[in-house]
Order: C-alpha cells, then structure tokens, then sequence
C-alpha cells in the first residue's frame, strides 16, 4: 500500500512543481484562461485548488526533509509522515482535475514554453 505511492512521489513532486510554475506563468502571458461559462465558480476553484496544492506539496517537502535530515529516529518520523505521502497523489489528482476544466490554453498559443 506505500510502496507506489512512494515511488510515484518523485514523478509527482516533479509535475507538481512544472504545473504550479506553469500556471501563474500562463495567465499572465495570456496563454491560460478561466473559461467564460461559469468563471466565478472555476476561477475560485482553480485559485483554491492551485493553493491546496501549493501548501501540500511545500508542507510534504518540508517533512520529508525533516525526515531526512533531522530525524534520529527514522521510524516514528517515518509513520508520521505516511499519510501524507499516502494522500498526495489523490491532492494532485484533485488539483490536475479542477486545473482541466478550470484553466484552458487559449486558442493560437503554445502552452509548452
């Protein structure tokens, strides 16, 4: 039940990091937009999912390096940190999900860059 989550970890902190780099990065170049059918709604959900993923991923990197480097004990450091690791890639899932339908690249543009 741990072993793929974390072997997933590292690929999941990676698109972590590439999405919420990409994001703030495509809206303010014009190459991301909230779509006009229910903007409020989406643009609240994709702020607050964007801020949900933000803090899990700084707080488990946080913990992990905690683990890693302060920790005596690695054991009971380990177990406390289970649960975070366990739930992150249904955080990610989440946060990829509303990203989908709540942020689209704008026709004409390349979102790669």
């Amino acid at each position: 039940m741990f072993l793929l989550p974390a072997i997933a970890l590292p690929f999941l902190f990676f698109f972590a990091i590439r999405r919420l780099w990409r994001i703030p990065r495509g809206l303010l170049r014009g190459r991301l937009r909230v779509p006009e059918r229910r903007r409020a709604l989406l643009a609240t959900a994709s702020a607050v999912a964007y801020a949900v993923l933000l803090g899990y991923t700084v707080a488990l990197a946080l913990d992990l390096l905690r683990l890693g480097v302060a920790s005596h004990d690695p054991l009971p450091a380990l177990v406390s940190v289970t649960a975070y690791v366990l739930v992150y890639p249904l955080v990610y899932l989440a946060a990829e999900w509303i990203f989908y339908y709540g942020i689209q690249a704008v026709p004409g543009t390349v979102e790669n860059r």
